[in-house]
């Protein structure tokens, strides 16, 4: 027997096969955080199948039995398109999503890790410097959970690049950047990304290790 449905608005992070049947989704919502769940592959034709970076209203049910939730009907709310028409845009943010996916489950606050992530699929969606996106966001993640970016990281980047560093976490992300500025945010990302997986327990994307 299946426990009654439940309704929540949730951010769709990764999706994957799971056999001929099922999709397994990564979802995140504001009542339960980062989670797994299955969606059976419909063979209809659908206004609204699951996409990367979505917002939805998603009713869900969990076995009697297990832990494991399945998607039985999926409101969508917001399509991030976007994204998925720039290459780098897809890159940064799926990067992105994937390490919300890898370490959500253990984060301590759902509400907070929602609206992060979801202000940061806005700025990729809606800005052209996804580099810079991310770096703002994996800044604010790191300091947002307690770890020490401002006092164990900040010290440790090399002084050439702290005053690019404080521009482009501090201010608004721009419409467009030089190719050596682009460069030096990658060496910042770069060196905040070592830093993450030296001093931290957070799992990092195969792309970023």
């Amino acid at each position: 027997m299946s426990r009654p449905a439940i309704t929540e608005r949730a951010l769709v992070l990764r999706i994957a096969h799971s056999g001929e049947s099922f999709h397994k989704i990564d979802l995140l919502s504001l009542q339960t955080g980062a989670f797994l769940c299955l969606k059976r592959v419909s063979k209809k034709a659908q206004t609204a199948a699951p996409d990367l970076f979505d917002t939805a209203d998603i009713h869900l049910e969990s076995s009697k039995q297990g832990t494991l939730r399945f998607i039985n009907d999926y409101e969508l709310i917001h399509r991030r398109n976007a994204i998925g028409r720039s290459y780098r845009k897809l890159q940064f943010a799926s990067d992105f999503c994937t390490l919300i996916a890898l370490n959500g489950p253990h984060m301590a606050d759902p509400v907070s890790l929602y609206q992060i992530t979801e202000r940061t699929l806005n700025a990729f969606t809606e800005r052209d410097m996804p580099a810079i996106v991310f770096l703002k966001a994996i800044y604010l993640l790191l300091k947002d959970e307690g770890y020490p970016v401002r006092e164990s990281w900040w010290p440790q980047l090399p002084s050439h690049l702290r005053e690019a560093a404080a521009q482009l976490i501090n201010q608004p992300t721009p419409d467009s950047a030089t190719a050596e500025r682009l460069k030096v945010c990658e060496q910042i990302s770069q060196h905040l990304c070592h830093w993450l997986r030296r001093e931290t327990d957070l799992m990092l994307p195969s792309g970023l290790q």
